[in-house]
């Protein structure tokens, strides 16, 4: 069974009648899309070229939603390296981390708060940062008191994080539970390789989502944030959105180990296993 967090997210219930999406690493629309169709507003960030302009492109229909390119840090108003993959489309990067990276131009930095004043934005209903590993200066960036986002998510990926950035999932969730939020993991089995642009691969496996912290170190997934008071309503939600997914979603054939070992309780020690994401040398070494 693959869960999208997109999915659950966008038919959750949010207080606000005003609904905001911020999009940090926007890709070509994926995320945004099933928000702009429901009327929120959208802003958005990416600044790979390629992808600014597939997302503009995916998305022109819409007033409500704009895309700025620039890289999100903590720091405004910086020029800093930017590297692609001409073979994985989706992890374009202020660092080198995979083997098929190589330097593409500048990009300038900005940092929530200041994108926030210049698009005079007042509360954000959700905001999703998904920026291979640079995930948590850009929260850094974001002024959570301010803004009062009724759910965050961000994606993580330990290795990868705390090799190129110094931190880990642990100080991600440190960081929002200070600030009065609860963190809920949601986990998803190692992978072999990057999604190729019009080429078939195996799906990710999703493998569960519950409360930080969970019983083990998970290779990587997304990190969903919401306030204290908020916690045990999303809980239930989540727990309904998995329960319909299990019975609405048919089992398709020939899906190969990953999605056989994802039905078995404990799967992803025995995939980790098999599949130690560190010995396929997606990670170059210092």
């Amino acid at each position: 069974m693959i869960v999208m967090e997109s999915d659950f997210l966008s038919q959750i219930k949010y207080r606000n009648e005003k609904r905001l999406l911020v999009d940090v690493g926007a890709h070509n629309g994926t995320f945004s899309l099933p928000f702009a169709r429901k009327g929120w507003t959208v802003y958005a960030f990416e600044p790979e070229r390629h992808n600014y302009k597939a997302y503009k492109k995916n998305l022109s229909g819409f007033k409500e939603v704009t895309c700025i390119p620039k890289a999100v840090s903590n720091i405004s108003d910086q020029h800093v390296p930017f590297y692609v993959s001409n073979e994985h489309y989706g992890i374009h990067s202020l660092k080198p981390f995979h083997a098929t990276h190589k330097f593409a131009y500048d990009v300038e930095t900005i940092s929530l708060n200041d994108a926030m004043v210049m698009q005079k934005v007042t509360a954000v209903t959700l905001l999703k940062i998904d920026i291979e590993g640079a995930d948590y200066l850009a929260l850094q960036g974001f002024d959570i008191a301010k803004y009062c986002p009724e759910l965050v998510m961000i994606e993580f990926m330990d290795q990868r994080s705390e090799q190129f950035y110094g931190y880990t999932h642990h100080d991600v969730a440190n960081y929002m539970q200070k600030r009065g939020y609860v963190t809920f993991v949601s986990e998803w089995a190692p992978f072999r390789e990057y999604a190729r642009k019009g080429v078939g691969g195996d799906p990710h496996i999703w493998i569960q989502c519950g409360r930080y912290p969970l019983k083990h170190e998970p290779c990587w997934g997304n990190l969903l944030f919401v306030p204290d008071n908020t916690a045990a309503q999303f809980e239930e939600s989540l727990q309904r959105f998995v329960a319909m997914t299990k019975t609405t979603t048919p089992v398709k054939r020939g899906i190969g180990v990953r999605r056989c070992l994802s039905k078995v309780p404990g799967s992803h020690f025995i995939y980790n296993k098999i599949y130690d994401v560190r010995n396929h040398g997606y990670f170059k070494k210092k």
